[in-house]
């Protein structure tokens, strides 16, 4: 099936180039695009983008001559699935060089906000004092496109002339691809849906009520951070409507393929649609930071009609992101300085796991379900005959934290994962926690004892076939691409873990050794994260950003965070990587097509030892603030 114009993948491309890659006289590209769009980057300046990020280290690790070999070859890549994607267009992104002299924006939007089938790509430049250059481009895209047998064409309109490019028919096409083009003394409009086009046109009369900057939610984000940007100038802003642009570019990469439950549409059911819209902006070389980042996430109260009792802020499973803020954010005496991550936050769990009943419903396609599968683990013999919500659910505390390391040498399961949750009556847990593993075959029962010769008691679940403990929600079409599912389900098996009741917390690891080393912690105290210097240096910077009563902190050492992924890229393990940044250059240099096995397609064999690199990594951190209308996210990168 062929893709759109300018795929979703070709989206992705463009945007990663912006952030690695003068005066504005045409009208702001958020008062020409539609209403309709559900995703958007901008930048005023390319330029000033590639020179703060020179600045940078990272844009000094990316001018490294150690990094020549493998950024030439990351460059080829992304050039081979820009060009792949936009073979009809006729361009590449090296043709847009020196093209545009002001603002570039570019947008994924679904045309019939009504079907959700329906998507289209545009990109709008300002190129006042570039008419020799857009000629230049004008002729390029001509001669590609005669070479690939597309015809020309031109429509009249009453303000000038739109460019048409139809591509052959491709076998099993209902419909010819076709790419339109329209210059103005002071704009490039390039996108693959005429109607959409239009609408870009008609707009440039300004004062039109169907634009994107008619979209309260995109109104909201922009002022927000408006706001907490105060006077500083910043270099890129974006917005994104979740569904939408899920939906968006599931549609782009060629519809829905997996078979099973839509979750798409099972979260719109449960309330997840009060999300309106995500947008922030980035700010590069500020000074005090390399890069900062401010987002506010728009998720306003669900309006109840008069006399409604209900007083709920969401809807159904929404209800289960309550994250109050609190000044308990400071790393727990046992978390050591030599973690690669760390992460605190509060949530009321209690609430949530109720508010989690329908959506379990509407996962499994039949309603009660959530109340049969707690009930039968405490009435039916051959259970464990426990009472869940009783003895564990309603004894479970607000703050929950999560942190990280990574074992050297680097392998699959170098990083490892502890998750650590405040809790009531230890005792009880440790009791409901006993009678749930003691007669599963996969569950053993360890004895340890800590350096004062203290017992602990540990479970340790492993299976044969290991399996990731994260039960990760894959929606496909937001280009992280999920695992196929079976041809016939399987019986469901616990992760590989470690879990125990230790210091009033319910610990659950994904490595053995690393739950009982953070036992050992709180007897031979190490050195700890809050001492840590770099991570002083991001507290006192998030501090400095706003960061007071907070439902998030995070913290990372990014030399060690990067370190999995870089180490298995050069030893061609890349598709096994289970790290976000390997799962977005996967979906980003992956194959294209449905069932081929992903392979490699960058040689890490090119890259130079981790030690090389390691100097332009400098620590990272972000705090979350709940608000009445939502969540504000502000974090940065410094220096190494």
């Amino acid at each position: 099936m062929a893709h759109s114009l300018l795929s979703i993948r070709w989206f992705s491309c463009l945007c990663l180039v912006l952030v690695t890659s003068a005066a504005v006289a045409a009208p702001p590209s958020e008062s020409l695009l539609p209403s309709t769009t559900k995703g958007y980057i901008s930048t005023q300046s390319v330029a000033e983008v590639r020179e703060k990020f020179s600045n940078t280290q990272l844009g000094e690790l990316v001018d490294d001559p150690v990094m020549k070999p493998f950024i030439d070859d990351l460059r080829v890549q992304i050039s081979t699935k820009m060009e792949r994607a936009g073979k009809k267009l006729g361009v590449k992104w090296d043709d847009l060089e020196g093209v545009y002299s002001g603002e570039v924006a570019l947008a994924l939007i679904q045309p019939d906000a009504a079907d959700t089938k329906s998507h289209a790509i545009a990109m709008i430049a300002d190129v006042t004092g570039k008419k020799t250059e857009v000629d230049e481009l004008l002729k390029k895209i001509a001669t590609n496109q005669a070479a690939a047998k597309a015809t020309r064409s031109v429509k009249k309109i009453a303000t000038g002339e739109i460019i048409v490019y139809t591509q052959p028919l491709e076998a099993g096409a209902k419909v010819a691809e076709q790419s339109f083009f329209y210059v103005t003394a002071d704009m490039l409009i390039l996108t693959d849906h005429l109607a959409v086009m239009e609408g870009i046109i008609g707009r440039l009369g300004g004062s039109a009520k169907d634009a994107l900057d008619s979209v309260v939610a995109f109104q909201k984000t922009m002022a927000r951070n408006q706001v907490l940007a105060g006077e500083m100038k910043q270099q890129i802003r974006w917005f994104v409507e979740p569904f939408g642009y899920a939906y968006a570019s599931r549609a782009a990469s060629g519809g829905k393929r997996k078979r099973g439950a839509d979750m798409l549409k099972i979260l719109q059911s449960q309330g997840f649609g009060a999300v309106q819209g995500i947008g922030g902006f980035v700010f590069l070389e500020t000074g005090a930071e390399e890069i900062l980042h401010r987002t506010h996430i728009y998720a306003p109260p669900v309006v109840r009609k008069a006399g409604d009792k209900n007083k709920d802020k969401y809807d159904l499973a929404m209800r289960m992101l309550n994250f109050p803020n609190s000044v308990e954010t400071k790393p727990q005496p046992w978390a050591s300085s030599d973690l690669a991550s760390y992460l605190t936050f509060h949530m009321k769990m209690t609430e949530a796991f109720d508010y989690s009943s329908t959506l379990v419903d509407a996962i499994a396609g039949d309603v009660g379900v959530f109340e049969d599968m707690w009930k039968s683990m405490k009435v039916d013999p051959n259970g464990p005959m426990i009472d869940i919500k009783a003895d564990l659910v309603n004894l479970l505390g607000t703050r929950v934290t999560m942190m990280s390391d990574v074992r050297i040498p680097i392998a699959i399961d170098s990083e490892r994962i502890l998750f650590a949750i405040e809790i009531t009556k230890p005792a009880t847990i440790e009791k409901t926690i006993q009678k749930a593993f003691e007669t599963d075959p996969n569950a053993h029962r360890r004895v340890m004892k800590d350096a004062k010769g203290q017992e602990h008691i540990i479970w340790e679940i492993k299976n044969e076939e290991e399996t990731a403990l994260e039960a990760e929600l894959m929606i496909e079409g937001a280009e992280f691409v999920a695992v196929e599912e079976e041809e016939e389900a399987e019986e469901p098996m616990l992760p590989n873990m470690a879990v125990a009741v230790f210091n009033n917390h319910l610990m659950i690891a994904t490595h053995l050794d690393f739950l009982e080393e953070t036992i050992n912690n709180t007897v031979t105290p190490p050195a700890t994260l809050d001492k840590d210097k770099d991570f002083v240096r991001i507290d006192e910077a998030l501090t400095r950003l706003g960061s007071k009563e907070d439902s998030f902190r995070f913290y990372a050492q990014t030399s060690e965070t990067y370190r999995p992924t870089y180490e298995l890229l050069r030893q061609g393990k890349l598709p096994e990587a289970e790290t976000m940044f390997a799962r977005m250059l996967n979906g980003l240099l992956g194959s294209d097509e449905e069932g081929e096995v992903r392979k490699q397609e960058i040689d890490g064999a090119k890259l130079p030892g981790f030690d090389a690199i390691e100097k332009y990594l400098g620590p990272a951190g972000l705090y979350v603030q709940s608000e009445e209308d939502g969540w504000v996210v502000i974090g940065c990168l410094l220096k190494k």
